[in-house]
């Protein structure tokens, strides 16, 4: 599995505000064998992400949970996963028929101990009234949830881990970037058929071949040769950067429009050769520090991936910071190649292509 060899340092989370607020005492954090996941307390979670911020993975279980307690002992043991979750999250257990009294966002939370199995208010709150276990509700650094309820081995879970670390929320759903990352690591998805059984809508087309060229290749002398040309900043440490050169820039429609009308660089946004780049040259800045290039090119805005559009003489146009899906990026590349640039911005342009969809369906009705 792909959390086996993963770099595990992610440490580069911005502030976020996460309240959790519990009534009872302090306890130090623990494992619950043969798992080694390092568990806190809600509150731990809560103070440990003031001084520290990262995301939140609360696994929500009953005592008489025969798969919550099967997952404990195969795919929260499983040691890339355990250590990917230790790294990258704050983990936090929670027993939905607990009997202790919690308070949550300036509200008090009990167990009723209605029924022969009650429930505590809490999970009800955290699972939206949805009781299943076992279930895993995330918070991500913005603090946007999501539920993942049922059983999941550990090629199943670590798309989601990945999702939320890296903050993809705001750029792809989790349908498809799990149906993405699938694709990027096939073996075990195959092992098992899941990958066959991906949605029509979300399965990704991986048939194309961009033609990458070195940094040190690009060319604007020759007026005859050159073109516009995008840089693609990546980094081992960020699963969405495989993810996204894979599905995205593989995608066979895309490398077409790429390959025809484009350069295309791929550069590791962390090496530390030199190079020279449209006439300037730019080192590597220490193990583990963003290149010279990566900084100036990204103006010190590190996050990953980025991509950056220059025109055919070497002018930089603009630079989008975060993960692009199919649909995403053939839109840039139509406004980049088509110059649109040159009189609208890229918002109005995409209003113009809502106002022209909207045309269209209403002349088809």
């Amino acid at each position: 599995m792909y959390f086996n060899n993963i770099n595990l340092s992610m440490n580069r989370f911005i502030n976020i505000i996460f309240s959790f607020l519990i009534a009872h005492t302090l306890s130090a954090q623990y494992t619950v064998s043969p798992s080694t996941i390092k568990w806190y307390d809600i509150d731990q979670a809560h103070e440990l992400n003031k001084k520290a911020p990262r995301p939140i993975l609360i696994d929500l279980y009953t005592n008489d949970c025969s798969w919550c307690e099967h997952m404990m002992k195969t795919t929260f043991a499983n040691h890339g996963i355990a250590n990917y979750i230790n790294n990258n999250f704050y983990a936090v257990r929670f027993n939905a028929e607990s009997t202790d009294t919690v308070e949550f966002q300036g509200r008090k939370y009990f167990n009723r101990k209605v029924g022969r199995k009650p429930t505590h208010d809490l999970a009800s709150i955290l699972l939206n009234g949805n009781l299943s276990y076992p279930s895993i509700v995330y918070f991500d650094r913005n603090g946007k949830k999501t539920i993942i309820s049922g059983f999941k081995e550990p090629k199943d879970i670590e798309p989601t881990l990945a999702y939320i670390v890296e903050n993809l929320s705001g750029y792809v759903s989790l349908s498809e970037y799990t149906a993405n990352f699938m694709f990027t690591y096939p073996a075990a998805f195959e092992k098992d058929h899941s990958i066959f059984k991906i949605p029509r809508e979300i399965k990704p087309d991986t048939l194309g071949i961009p033609n990458w060229i070195e940094p040190t290749k690009i060319n604007i002398q020759n007026k005859k040769k050159r073109r516009p040309f995008i840089v693609f900043f990546y980094s081992n440490e960020y699963i969405s950067s495989k993810v996204m050169e894979k599905t995205t820039f593989g995608n066979k429609k895309i490398s077409e429009l790429l390959n025809k009308n484009f350069r295309v660089v791929k550069f590791d946004a962390r090496s530390q050769n030199t190079i020279t780049f449209l006439g300037k040259q730019y080192s590597g800045t220490g193990k583990g520090k963003t290149h010279q290039l990566t900084n100036s090119m990204l103006q010190n805005n590190i996050q990953m991936p980025a991509v950056a559009f220059f025109d055919e003489r070497g002018k930089p146009i603009t630079k989008f910071n975060g993960y692009l899906n199919v649909k995403n990026l053939e839109k840039m590349l139509h406004f980049y190649n088509e110059k649109k640039y040159e009189t609208i911005s890229y918002n109005e342009y995409l209003k113009s292509l809502k106002t022209s969809n909207s045309g269209t369906n209403s002349s088809m009705n």
